[in-house]
């Protein structure tokens, strides 16, 4: 058995991304055209930091562990994000989000005995995201989830399509939020400086948002 802790951010980034620092990813042309496009500095691969977005400042810790059994055969991964964000003259807004998954190889065939699962507690609002079941299964590892506030509910769903790009990739370059079926907003994780697409009028959503794109880009 071989146990390792606290293992360098870039793996859960490299979860999250296929790590093409060139490749920008495909969103809804409606989207694009009504949204603040705002491109996040400052949370680098490190397992903690402190910057700022939209005037708040942002703390983060992070970490990753991996543990292998029998030679790989059974890899069991876990993540951790917590980070609070502080609007201007307000109290922080605290998050802890929580990552798992777990795979098993027999042979040449690798499946995911638990399937990657992220939730988030973001004050008042909640996040989960799990990889999508159900139909044909794909090289694609396509991911679900809802953003929760307030009685409303956003849906999520992780892109793989890249701009100029003949084939989807493998593991997800971003997401697209979706409030009754409408695009409201995005967040493009490729690389270490992640762009947000937020709404401009709802200020309740754009906030929640704001959070939701946040822990996964810290992850």
């Amino acid at each position: 058995m071989r146990l390792f802790h606290a293992l360098p951010a870039l793996f859960c980034l490299c979860a999250l991304t296929a790590c093409v620092t060139a490749a920008k990813m495909v969103v809804p042309a409606e989207l694009a055209a009504r949204s603040d496009r705002v491109e996040v500095a400052g949370l680098g691969a490190g397992t903690q930091g402190r910057t700022s977005v939209l005037g708040q400042s942002l703390e983060f810790t992070r970490s990753a562990s991996r543990l292998s059994l029998f030679d790989d055969l059974q890899v069991s991964d876990r993540g951790r994000v917590d980070f609070s964000l502080t609007p201007p003259g307000q109290t922080p807004q605290s998050a802890r989000c929580r990552m798992r998954q777990r795979s098993i190889t027999l042979g040449v065939v690798n499946f995911d005995a638990k399937p990657f699962a992220f939730e988030c507690e973001l004050g008042g609002a909640a996040l989960s995201v799990q990889e999508a079941r159900g139909g044909v299964r794909t090289l694609k590892a396509e991911r679900r989830g809802e953003l929760r506030f307030d009685g409303r509910s956003v849906a999520l769903r992780s892109v793989h399509e890249v701009q100029g790009g003949a084939l989807p990739l493998a593991a997800p370059i971003g997401y697209v939020f979706e409030e009754g079926g409408r695009a409201v907003g995005a967040v493009e994780i490729n690389g270490t400086r992640p762009v947000l697409l937020l709404p401009a009028g709802d200020a309740a959503l754009r906030q929640r948002l704001l959070q939701a794109s946040l822990a996964l880009a810290l992850l």
